[in-house]
């Protein structure tokens, strides 16, 4: 069976990005999903979610979605509503063709009646609805907040009727359920198994998985089975660490002094909106790798840092990749400007070389290092 992950997420968002953490609107349908899981942690800002023809047992991992407005769960193995009392903004609930019987009808109005934002229910095709004396009545009773139920609009004078009905209701409702809890005892195994039910629906399922499974070996074969994008290798031809920019992102690199230390900082523009979780930093003692959606970033260092000491920060309203690495030599030798590079080596003459010094301060004001500067990437020589 298929599992909500972070990857299926992935795939559905494409019209946001591939990006997850803000995703509004997700649709898994016909995925053979049995349960309900993640949706919490990674999209917290749902607004509708579809997750009709599955083979979802219980309703449950929703509480934490405050911003959720619809949930559909059509054609599903819901027996009871339940786990979306804190989702303060739910307003359409759709539960057709589920399993809620009689004897969980009550316990699940109760509960959708703590819901206050429920506007619409659909529940046609639940075994409950069978209750035709009774089944309209009760629930527009128990959940006064509801202006729809199954297509058709509550009026002000059915739900008063129903209103002074709901004793009466109650206790016909018990009684049914009884009623019916004994009659599904006492059916043979010859009567279950020809029954529709959740164990049916679970198994069927599974088979049509493993009925597709098979026609696509057969069809594709191992040799033409699909293959995940290679990553470009940290070393070249000559190896040599590989200089990259496949994203062609925007970066600055320059030295600061930071209390007593000199630090080399690398910012990396990646979009603004790029989640966190798709980028992949790895920070070595002589050079830089960032992987960014199967694209690498990587520069050589010029000179060896610390590792251990090393942060890696994101800026919460552009976005930027901070990367900030302590040097091993804690000299004042500034980060060559890469124009200044490029220019060195177009007139064959090496930039000129700075003085060392303990700190900034100490060198006279013609030698004093100016502010670090962002470099502009139209002038930065090309990566490999």
């Amino acid at each position: 069976m298929v599992r909500i992950s972070l990857e299926l997420l992935r795939r559905r968002a494409e019209h946001n990005e591939g990006m997850v953490s803000t995703l509004e609107e997700v649709t898994l349908h016909q995925f053979e999903i049995e349960k309900i899981e993640h949706l919490e942690q990674l999209c917290r800002h749902l607004r509708i979610l579809y997750l009709q023809n599955n083979v979802i047992g219980r309703m449950e991992n929703l509480n934490k979605l405050k911003e959720l407005d619809y949930l559909n769960l059509a054609l599903n193995n819901i027996s009871v509503i339940e786990g979306i009392e804190r989702c303060e903004s739910l307003r359409k609930l759709d539960l057709t063709l589920n399993f809620v019987d009689l004897e969980d009808l009550e316990a699940s109005m109760l509960h959708l009646r703590r819901v206050e934002s429920i506007r619409i229910l659909h529940l046609t095709g639940n075994p409950c609805s069978d209750w035709k004396q009774g089944y309209r009545k009760f629930i527009v009773a128990m959940v006064p907040q509801l202006e729809e139920l199954d297509g058709t609009a509550i009026t002000a004078t059915e739900r008063l009727e129903a209103l002074q009905e709901l004793g009466a209701l109650t206790e016909e409702l018990r009684k049914v359920a009884v009623a019916n809890g004994v009659r599904k005892a006492n059916m043979t195994e010859e009567e279950k198994s020809a029954a529709y039910s959740k164990e049916y629906r679970v198994e069927a399922a599974r088979q049509m998985e493993k009925e597709r499974e098979d026609t696509e070996k057969r069809r594709l074969g191992d040799e033409y089975a699909p293959k995940a994008r290679e990553i470009t290798p940290v070393l070249n031809h000559k190896g040599e660490v590989r200089q990259c920019n496949e994203g062609k992102y925007d970066f600055s690199i320059f030295e600061k002094v930071e209390k007593g230390q000199q630090v080399v900082i690398l910012e990396l523009f990646v979009p603004r909106f790029l989640d966190t979780s798709m980028l992949d930093v790895d920070i070595n003692p002589d050079y830089v790798r960032v992987v960014i959606k199967q694209k690498v970033f990587q520069m050589r260092l010029m000179c060896e840092v610390r590792v251990e000491e090393s942060k890696v920060l994101r800026s919460t309203t552009t976005g930027a990749l901070q990367l900030l690495m302590p040097k091993v030599k804690n000299s004042i030798v500034p980060y060559y400007n890469l124009k200044e590079e490029r220019t060195a080596v177009k007139s064959e003459k090496k930039p000129q070389e700075t003085p060392t010094a303990t700190s900034s301060a100490a060198l006279p004001q013609s030698q004093q290092l100016p502010e670090p500067e962002w470099v502009d990437d139209s002038d930065v020589p090309p990566l490999e």
